[in-house]
C-alpha cells in the first residue's frame, strides 16, 4: 500500500521538475520563494479596477441606482447579474 508520505514525495518531485531556474524552489514539506510574496500571474493589470458582487451589494444597501466607473473597470459576472436584476445604470467615464 502507498503511504501518504510517498504520495507527497511523488507530487513534490513532479512539481519541482517543471519549475523555472531561480523561480519557486520545492521542498518536501512545502514551497518557498526568494521573494516575501508570490508574484501575481493575473492578466488584470494593477491600473484596472474590478467590481465584485460584494461591492454591488454594498451599493444596493445605500439605495444607489447609478454606478459610475472608469472605462477600464471590469465587472465580475455575479456583480453584472445583480446589476441587471436590480436595474442599476452603469455610467462609464
Amino acid at each position: 500500500m502507498v503511504t501518504e508520505k510517498e504520495i507527497i514525495d511523488v507530487i513534490a518531485d513532479e512539481m519541482a521538475d517543471g519549475l523555472p531556474v531561480g523561480g519557486v524552489s520545492s521542498y518536501k514539506s512545502g514551497f518557498f520563494t526568494k521573494d516575501k510574496w508570490l508574484k501575481s500571474h493575473s492578466t488584470i493589470t494593477a491600473k484596472k479596477n474590478l467590481i465584485t458582487e460584494f461591492e454591488i451589494r454594498k451599493i444596493i444597501v445605500t439605495g444607489a441606482k447609478t454606478l459610475r466607473i472608469s472605462k477600464d473597470t471590469i465587472i465580475g459576472p455575479l456583480a453584472l447579474e445583480i446589476i441587471q436584476e436590480k436595474g442599476i445604470k452603469i455610467l462609464r467615464e
